[in-house]
């Protein structure tokens, strides 16, 4: 994983069970990071990143140090971290990560797409349902692009109430 974007991807599973759970991000004496649900091993560096408060119907993100929030993003039964990014017109994934989620081809559309670094080539395409977090989604648009980070934009986010309140951001179904 590129060393830029290691901080930065907090990645974690979310139960759905009928009390709140916490998510926390563990980084052992070696550096190595791990994901741990509620409490981490004694010896690491804790930080909480999520917050699933299934009784409300909510998922809270916590910004990371960066004020960036991620969460998970679910094709075909696999499981990557992604940014929430509410300036991305697609989720956006990289065709290394398309190829792990088995996104077949087939009624992709190639083309072109303007990022912040300038032009890209990409495949579009939709797909029936995803999971954003605990959120189901459905027919939604997918960029696949050689080498990117796992964004998780407005074609998704869209289908979601997303609200910020006291630097946490908290998602919710329309």
């Amino acid at each position: 994983m590129h060393s830029k974007l290691k901080p930065f991807c907090f990645l974690f599973m979310v139960a759905l069970t009928g009390h709140a759970q916490t998510i926390q991000k563990c980084t052992q004496a070696d550096g190595s990071i791990l994901y741990q649900q509620d409490v981490c091993p004694p010896g690491t560096a804790a930080r909480l990143v999520s917050v699933n408060t299934s009784d409300s119907g909510n998922l809270t993100l916590i910004a990371n140090s960066n004020h960036q929030y991620s969460t998970t993003l679910t094709i075909n039964g696999v499981t990557v971290p992604g940014f929430v990014d509410t300036g991305a017109t697609f989720v956006t994934i990289s065709l290394e990560t398309a190829n792990r989620m088995r996104i077949s081809n087939e009624g992709a559309q190639p083309g072109r797409m303007q990022t912040a670094n300038g032009e890209i080539g990409a495949a579009k395409k939709t797909l029936s349902v995803i999971r954003i977090g605990k959120f189901e989604l459905y027919n939604v648009e997918v960029a696949i692009v050689a080498n990117s980070p796992t964004l998780i934009g407005m074609s998704a986010l869209s289908q979601l109430k997303f609200a910020n309140e006291n630097g946490n951001l908290i998602l919710s179904k329309r």
